[in-house]
Parts: C-alpha cells; structure tokens; sequence
C-alpha cells in the first residue's frame, strides 16, 4: 500500500531586525484613509469604445480619466450642464 502525503515542516521564523521590520498588521496596513476625491468608475462600454480611449489615450499621451473629463466637457457643451 502506498504512503500517504505527509505535511511539511514550517519554514523556519527569521528573527525581527532593522532590515525586516514585524510584519504590519491587517487594520493598519488598510486605514482607508481619502487621498482626493477620486472614485473608481465601473461602467460597462463596448470593446471598440474602451480601446478607442485606450488608444487615444496612447496617441495623445494622456491618462484615460483625463480624456472621460474632456469627453463630459465636450457633452455638456452640446447637451447642456446636468
């Protein structure tokens, strides 16, 4: 009959010194403290919309949350402010 699997050792614990500090624990790693008024925005587009901004976004060297700010300005322009 065959043996079964057996469970490793743990690795070995390395001592706290200065160049490896005790590892931080959950609640301060994670103060979800507000860096700026930024939100993540999860709307569903089309592929060919997300690369199209994808692309413009390399083209004209900006960052795509810059080209959805021009892109709501140029709207209001046409639609009107909300």
């Amino acid at each position: 009959m065959a043996k079964g699997l057996r469970i490793a050792e743990p690795p070995p614990r390395r001592p706290v010194t200065a160049e490896a500090p005790e590892p931080v624990a959950p609640s301060e790693k994670f103060n979800q403290m507000r860096e700026s008024d930024r939100v993540q925005f999860n709307k569903r587009v089309s592929r060919g919309v997300a690369d199209g901004f994808e692309m413009l976004a390399i083209r004209t060297r900006r960052k795509v949350p810059e080209l959805l700010a021009e892109a709501l300005e140029l709207l209001q322009e046409r639609y009107g402010r909300v």
